[in-house]
């Protein structure tokens, strides 16, 4: 196997480096019994003490000897070599100035060593190295990195260092971390993987500021406690907050997995209470065909993440789910879903009556026939929901919904159709003195669509097409105020929206309808690869009837045309693409909503600029960055910017030097943190010595994954 200048070897703490500057040869099988010698210059003697010179090699299983001149005595079978040589067995690669081994015992003793771990990447010096029978490496007076030779910015030295190939640990004594000759670092024992094993230890601490905890350090303790099941200990301090213990563990079984955690503040020095979060997802199956979803998640206070979760993603969140689901499936024929669901509200700008209802339980009923007769297929979707809400109208709902449709799909043309027939009935309880406890509707519903295939070739070779199509929606009006509303909403009026059977989400709301949608897709291809180069969509919804049906406070939709939504994405060059969606009023000339960006990305570099606006509501520009620097240096930066209120929303900073065998990364960043509009920020750094370990706050914890893809 012959080596590269640079061996590069991605692992948990990220690439290493390892510089060779010879070839490995091969080594052979270990249970072959055979000794092989091959030299220039061999003197025998009687007594069966042989003296080899002259590219001297020894082979014996998997251990090989490489020297200018060694001896090797027959009888005792021991090599011995007073002289410059090389070493190698699976694990190690050692070039010693004296080398001692028996063959028997699978012993040896070697001093003045320069090594090598080829499955490490790592590389070092030592006094003495002694190999035991079991594969253990004693290393005394130890220099050990992963830098290339000519750079040792960061190294290990230790009185001892053993080295367990069957456990995949180092052991070290008497250990001093140095970076650049600084010790950061001292221990009297320390354990380090020397394999991509897990095992039970101290993980390396990680450190940073915000204005909501202060100083915040985590010192992780990892427990590998079976190969399928693990647990972290996480002691945390913050200055500002006091002591935590956050715990997490996961599990993997045959047919499920999961994961748990709980973080616990005995006393908050800020609130004076001692604050918590529970979670655990759980996620398996229970037969071929039966499938079960648990999750569950509290906090103590609804203040919980914006003042200790750290990141934008926690401190947004408004509820936490509790619930668990089963689904049982028979593919192609039905599906039974059954869900048990509940929510905390932990968003302080909400009210309780604002809470989403309980599903105690939901079952659902999903069937179609298998195959068509004459292009038809009949199918059905029947639902039960018991909703529960404390202080609010409760009631069980039951919803049944058979169809018929009809589908042809042709090379250049598509038609297909459907007739609905919906039945929603309503038991309810804590109703007001005007409303009835039992309600139902049935309603009956008819829709069409149709499209064409247009195809051609350009002067370019390059495919083009264009789709038009049509939806047409018939639904008579029905009154519906006096049925609660559970799970009713009104989405964005998007493209999928042109072509929806319901102008409203859930089933407390059946819009009535008498309407057709017209839309328009075209779509440019590469010639070579077949991939979409741009594409562009645009549509419009014409109501021939006002809709009647609406939700409690909401206006309902004028008739005639609605507004055009469009859509386009474009590959300008081979690195810039262009995205856009837009909503235009062609009764205010105005747009309502468009959301726009621009992306460059080519050899590491990426750039996005992205706006976002909605009428009455925001405004708002988003630039990302991410590019390598000169010499080792990089930037990572992220700035949203708020035009409609003059004030930044989110600002990250990241820069960031590697090198073959360290990195060293400083990030800033400063968001809403709250839902009042309050702000946090915080510094954070990190140090990888590759290799061996990470020390602060990664910044892949601060940034989005786009960003650091």
């Amino acid at each position: 196997m012959a080596a590269v200048p640079c061996v590069l070897r991605p692992g948990a703490a990220g690439a290493a480096c390892v510089q060779l500057t010879e070839p490995l040869p091969e080594l052979g099988d270990a249970g072959d019994p055979r000794l092989i010698l091959d030299a220039d210059d061999v003197d025998l003697s009687a007594e069966g003490l042989s003296r080899l010179k002259g590219a001297v090699r020894l082979r014996f299983g998997d251990k090989l000897f490489s020297a200018e001149q060694l001896s090797f005595d027959e009888q005792t079978r021991t090599v011995d070599v007073q002289a410059e040589s090389t070493f190698r067995n699976r694990d190690l690669l050692i070039r010693s100035q004296s080398a001692h081994f028996d063959l028997d015992d699978e012993t040896g003793r070697f001093e003045g060593n320069e090594f090598i771990l080829p499955q490490r990447s790592a590389r070092g010096r030592s006094d003495l190295v002694a190999l035991a029978r079991d594969g253990r490496a004693q290393l005394n007076g130890v220099r050990f990195t992963t830098c290339a030779p000519d750079s040792d910015a960061w190294y290990l030295e230790a009185g001892s260092i053993e080295l367990d190939h069957d456990e995949g640990l180092g052991t070290a004594r008497n250990a001093r971390l140095r970076f650049f000759g600084v010790p950061i670092l001292y221990a009297p024992w320390f354990q380090f993987p020397i394999d991509d094993r897990r095992r039970t230890g101290l993980l390396f601490p990680t450190a940073g500021e915000s204005d909501k905890t202060g100083f915040d350090v985590r010192v992780p303790l990892y427990l590998n406690l079976a190969p399928n099941y693990d647990a972290t200990l996480t002691p945390r301090y913050m200055t500002r907050r006091g002591w935590q213990l956050d715990t997490a563990g996961r599990y993997l079984l045959p047919r499920a997995e999961g994961d748990l955690r709980y973080e616990y503040l005995p006393s908050d020095q800020v609130t004076g209470q001692p604050r918590s979060y529970t979670s655990f997802q759980h996620r398996g199956v229970l037969s071929p065909r039966l499938g079960l979803d648990v999750r569950y998640a509290e906090v103590s206070d609804r203040a919980y993440f914006e003042d200790l979760g750290g990141s934008v993603d926690l401190s947004s969140i408004t509820h936490l789910e509790r619930s668990a689901r089963l689904i049982y499936a028979v593919p192609a024929k039905y599906t039974v879903r059954m869900l048990v669901q509940d929510y905390q509200t932990i968003a302080s700008n909400l009210a309780a009556v604002e809470d989403p209802y309980q599903r105690m339980p939901q079952i659902r009923f999903d069937a179609i026939t298998r195959n068509d007769v004459w292009d038809t297929r009949l199918g059905a979707d029947a639902e039960y929901v018991n909703f529960v809400r404390s202080g609010s109208v409760q009631g069980q709902r039951i919803d049944l919904h058979p169809f018929l449709r009809m589908e042809k799909d042709r090379v250049s043309w598509f038609a297909n159709s459907q007739l609905d027939f919906r039945y929603t009935g309503y038991v309810l309880s804590d109703t007001g003195a005007t409303q009835p406890s039992r309600l139902d509707r049935a309603l009956p519903a008819f829709s069409a669509e149709s499209g064409l295939r247009f195809e051609r070739i350009t002067a370019s070779g390059a495919p083009q097409t264009l789709e038009p199509q049509l939806h047409y929606l018939y639904v008579p009006y029905e009154n519906q105020d006096a049925l609660p509303v559970f799970d009713s909403g009104e989405p964005d009026f998007d493209f999928t929206q042109l072509f929806a059977h319901n102008r409203f989400s859930g089933k407390d709301r059946i819009s009535d309808a008498n309407q057709f949608a017209v839309a328009l897709t075209g779509r440019q291809l590469d010639a070579d690869s077949g991939s979409v180069r741009a594409r562009a969509s645009i549509g419009q919804l014409f109501r021939f009837q006002a809709p009647r049906v609406r939700l409690p406070g909401e206006p309902a939709p004028d008739r005639g045309a609605t507004d055009f939504i469009g859509s386009l994405d474009y590959y300008l060059f081979e690195n810039w693409s262009l995205r856009l969606d837009t909503q235009w009023s062609p009764e205010n000339a105005e747009f309502t909503r468009t959301g726009t960006g621009l992306r460059y990305s080519r050899d590491g570099r990426m750039a996005e600029l992205a706006y976002r606006y909605r009428q009455d509501l925001l405004e708002q520009t988003d630039l990302i960055v991410s590019t390598p620097l000169a010499a080792g240096f990089s930037l990572i930066g992220r700035w949203r910017y708020s035009i409609r209120d003059q004030s930044s929303l989110d600002t990250l900073a990241s820069v960031q030097y590697e090198t073959c065998c360290w990195a060293l990364r400083t990030s800033y960043r400063r968001y809403v943190a709250d839902t009042q509009g309050r702000f946090n920020s915080g510094i954070y750094l990190q140090l990888e010595l590759k290799g061996l370990a990470r020390i602060g706050t990664a910044m892949t914890n601060l940034f989005p994954a786009s960003m650091v893809e």
